[in-house]
């Protein structure tokens, strides 16, 4: 796993585009964020968030590498991105009752406070705001 940036309440690093590296990418993820704040309750949400942005990463996208990167903003909240070299966003899909695959973006919906994603020149960014300690607001136009 390779550290690209680190500073004050700010982390980003490239993982290699392998399920193994989920694991790691959400231990780290919990890591990093306990050194910033030293009285932080169950991490539950941002372990949730950060293991689903990252696998669809690396199940949907074709690059060799994902950008993780975790930025303190604001105050109580952490900002998750990811980002891959595949150009094009899954998230609207609909999915039948019956489907094994489908419903993460769901559950990152609820556990943030919200999430949205942007294009980038090579790629993609899915990212979301999780409040440490719980309490995701959603993502409703009229939250």
């Amino acid at each position: 796993m390779l550290l690209t940036k680190s500073e004050s309440r700010q982390v980003s690093w490239l993982v290699p585009s392998r399920e193994e590296a989920v694991c790691y990418v959400r231990h780290r993820a919990v890591a990093e964020i306990g050194a910033w704040v030293s009285e932080l309750g169950d991490l539950l949400e941002v372990e949730l968030v950060v293991t689903e942005l990252v696998t669809n990463a690396i199940t949907h996208a074709s690059g060799l590498v994902v950008g993780i990167s975790l930025r303190m903003d604001p105050p109580g909240a952490v900002e998750i991105r990811v980002s891959d070299s595949h150009p094009g966003f899954f998230g609207g899909r609909v999915r039948g009752d019956r489907d094994e695959h489908g419903r993460g973006l769901g559950l990152v919906r609820r556990l943030s406070r919200c999430w949205w994603w942007e294009p980038l020149p090579e790629g993609k960014v899915v990212c979301a705001l999780v409040d440490l300690g719980g309490g995701g607001w959603g993502c409703d136009e009229d939250e």
